[in-house]
């Protein structure tokens, strides 16, 4: 399995055919959560706030997009549109089997770490106005047969 950025076109070291120059990331991660209030003997009444949604950290290598990733944390620039894709191998290849979609990106967070053994890491937290998760299934010959999206604002606190 492999886990790719693209972030506003910034040159990474992949070489996997669909994400030649992406980024490569060691781990992604990011949630959503909403607070329900359920009073005591009456749990059929719950009530429940907006959804919370985190932002969406990754941490990868120090590499040849580490100094532009710098530069854009440093002067907080908004990116249009930031890629990252989840994918796994299959007969043809690796197959996206899921894509995530952040519009209006602003790199709020950068983390660098480093051991004497180890190759440096950076962790990059990113905020966005939207989120798109797009899933991918497979029939049993392994072809990609049906995507599904789910897109939330967080502007307006809704999926879209």
């Amino acid at each position: 399995m492999g886990i790719y950025l693209n972030f506003n076109n910034v040159q990474g070291d992949v070489t996997e055919k669909e994400h030649t120059g992406w980024i490569e990331v060691l781990d992604a991660q990011w949630s959503t959560s909403r607070s329900i209030r359920s009073a005591v003997g009456a749990s059929t009444n719950r009530e429940s706030s907006s959804a919370y949604v985190s932002e969406f950290t990754i941490t990868k290598y120090v590499d040849k997009s580490s100094h532009e990733l710098t530069t854009s944390a440093m002067t907080g620039a908004a990116v249009k549109n930031v890629e990252v894709d989840f994918t796994r191998t299959n007969q043809e290849g690796e197959l996206t089997f899921r894509k995530i979609v952040m519009t209006d990106v602003i790199i709020s967070s950068l983390v660098n770490s480093g051991h004497n053994q180890d190759r440096p890491t950076e962790t990059l937290s990113f905020n966005f106005t939207q989120i798109a998760v797009t899933d991918t299934t497979e029939d049993d010959a392994g072809t990609p047969v049906n995507n599904k999206t789910v897109t939330f604002d967080l502007g307006l606190s809704k999926v879209t």
